[in-house]
């Protein structure tokens, strides 16, 4: 029971979840004298006080686990890897991708067993979306592109197709971009790229001159643009150039008129 907790607190990644997980690990470590399965105990300590963002309390897990068991090369690993997914979760994917890109040479073969393969996807997804985070978007595209080979959840293929159309959008090859993104929108988007996706697919359109699609995807955004905190004054400024170019001058200066600041 104790494990089943601790496990499905892992995978739903719930601060509550995490709060009865904390709390079944201490229980266990009254009890366990050895050192790795302490090791392990608060390695998991630490990932939970990373969900709640008590970074100071998950690194000083960190520190008393390796204390248990030092010369533990797979407890090393694992030290390394939520000590970059930390940063992560801090705001600071310059850090995390340093880290990360650090573990992947430090333990290379370790990796390549089947017992660390999901660590070692975890670390490709974290880095690819770090990359294309700080705007490193040519270095992020084949990391993307090697994720989508992974076993993953539909929300989590959405999320890599959505990072790599950003990518491509933002190195102006519209048409691939324009691809990932519709191949996002028949998994179905996450609520964190809805909007985006639609107003850079929109974008996509334009620049591939499908005047009529770009219309529709940016008439959507213009719609629904305080639930997508979308800034309307860009949504219009695009709106009333794609209806220029289709001949719709009524309403492209109706477009310009409501992009122009009050």
């Amino acid at each position: 029971m104790q494990k089943d907790i601790i496990r499905g607190a892992i995978e739903s990644g719930d601060p509550n979840a995490a709060e009865g997980a904390i709390h079944e690990i201490d229980l266990q470590l009254h009890s366990s004298t050895n050192a790795k399965e302490r090791a392990s105990l608060l390695l998991n300590k630490a990932a939970f006080f990373g969900i709640l963002k008590r970074f100071d309390d998950a690194r000083k897990q960190l520190e008393l686990a390796l204390e248990e068991a030092p010369n533990e090369a797979d407890v090393r690993l694992v030290f390394d890897f939520i000590s970059g997914s930390l940063y992560d979760q801090e705001g600071l994917p310059d850090k995390a991708f340093a880290r990360l890109t650090a573990i992947l040479s430090t333990y290379a073969e370790q990796l390549r067993l089947p017992a660390f393969r999901s660590i070692y996807e975890d670390i490709q997804q974290r880095r690819a979306f770090d990359s294309a985070r700080v705007g490193k978007f040519t270095e992020a595209i084949p990391i993307l592109k090697e994720c989508l080979s992974f076993d993953m959840k539909p929300a989590d293929r959405s999320d890599i197709l959505s990072n790599l159309g950003l990518c491509y959008s933002k190195l102006n090859n519209y048409e691939d971009a324009r691809d990932c993104f519709l191949q996002a929108c028949k998994i179905g988007l996450t609520n964190d790229w809805e909007g985006q996706v639609h107003f850079l697919l929109g974008i996509a359109y334009a620049h591939l001159n499908l005047l009529r699609e770009s219309k529709l995807e940016l008439q959507l955004c213009e719609e629904r643009a305080a639930e997508y905190r979308l800034p309307r004054g860009k949504i219009y400024r695009w709106l009333s150039a794609v209806c220029k170019r289709l001949g719709e001058t009524a309403q492209a200066e109706h477009y310009a008129r409501l992009a122009r600041p009050c």
